[in-house]
């Protein structure tokens, strides 16, 4: 890993760092590493992808609770409860 190491005066750190007072009026060593981040990435996901685990019976059970999941505007939850036992019980 790559470091700088410098010996500088105290005082013109003062700006960038809130020193202690055993630092003030005196020559410091000022070591830097480069910072090393971490990003996460987020998997790609083609639309092919989403419309192939939509039908999956996991992600069909929860179709009544979605948002926008292809229900009629006027569907209730009284209606998703009854799609439900329907397909449970075959009521």
């Amino acid at each position: 890993m790559t470091q700088v190491r410098k010996i500088v005066d105290s005082s013109t750190l003062t700006d960038i760092f809130d020193l202690p007072p055993v630092f003030l009026n005196r020559k410091v060593e000022v070591i830097m590493f480069p910072v090393e981040e971490k990003t996460e990435k987020l998997p790609k996901v083609t639309k092919a992808q989403i419309k192939e685990w939509k039908q999956t019976p996991e992600l069909q059970a929860l179709a009544g609770l979605l948002k926008g999941a292809d229900l009629p505007p006027d569907f209730s939850m009284k209606d998703v409860r009854q799609m439900r036992l329907a397909e449970k019980y075959g009521i």
